[in-house]
């Protein structure tokens, strides 16, 4: 007897990123059912805290590596371009070159009015913490900005922070409203800081929030005017 074969598709279903499909055919025997999973890989969202606006060093790739483990740690800097221009040192085309002519990256900054920019989504692993040591633990050697969340003031630092880029004349005669840190600045990172904690599992204690300086001996950010008991006790 000849038979006669009729295939239905009865429906394709993509959910996330699995496809599933079910194919049904029948005869006069027997009913087979197939089901065929195919897996795409998805990239993982950019994480960019609601507080700030993106302002990507673009590519990602030129500035900051894929995150390979969970973030640990929030340490905190402070940036001027004083040594370009000590009359108009928080000019933010001009830091942002500075990040790009250097090769370096940071996941926030916050202006003097207490703007947060986000240069470098968390999700990626941004350059900002260089050569270092903390807590003893090997892990972080050399290793902390793999391990951490970088953010950035602007701000000028006391005499003694500012050594190393300006001479005693050239700090004194910069105006004293350039010098520290602002109250918008202190809102402003305080909210970020413990957005970025609550996402991320870190405890909101100085154990894990942490200055440049203590994790580079050589750097002093944010130095000797950053005032902890604002942010963390």
């Amino acid at each position: 007897m000849k038979r006669f074969f009729l295939i239905a598709v009865l429906a394709f279903l993509l959910v996330g990123c699995e496809k599933e499909a079910s194919v049904m055919a029948t005869e006069d025997t027997a009913v087979t059912t197939t089901e065929v999973t195919v897996m795409t890989e998805a990239p993982l969202p950019l994480c960019v805290s609601p507080l700030a606006s993106e302002h990507f060093l673009e590519p990602l790739d030129d500035y900051s590596w894929e995150r390979e483990f969970d973030t640990e740690y929030v340490m905190i800097h402070f940036t001027s371009a004083v040594m370009l221009s000590r009359d108009n040192p928080y000019d933010i085309a001009a830091m942002r070159k500075i990040f790009e002519d250097g090769g370096v990256s940071i996941h926030y900054l916050i202006d003097r009015e207490g703007g947060i920019y986000c240069y470098m989504p968390e999700t990626r692993a941004a350059w900002h913490a260089g050569k270092g040591t903390f807590a003893d633990d090997e892990r972080l050697t050399d290793k902390m900005n793999k391990y951490s969340v970088g953010i950035e003031l602007l701000a000028i630092g006391s005499e003694n922070d500012m050594a190393q880029y300006l001479s005693k004349g050239e700090y004194r005669s910069l105006d004293k409203s350039l010098i520290g840190y602002t109250d918008a600045q202190y809102e402003s990172l305080s909210r970020l800081v413990k957005d970025i904690c609550e996402r991320n599992s870190i405890p909101f204690d100085r154990d894990h929030i942490i200055g440049h300086e203590e994790y580079n001996l050589q750097k002093s950010d944010p130095g000797e005017l950053f005032d902890w008991d604002r942010l963390v006790k």
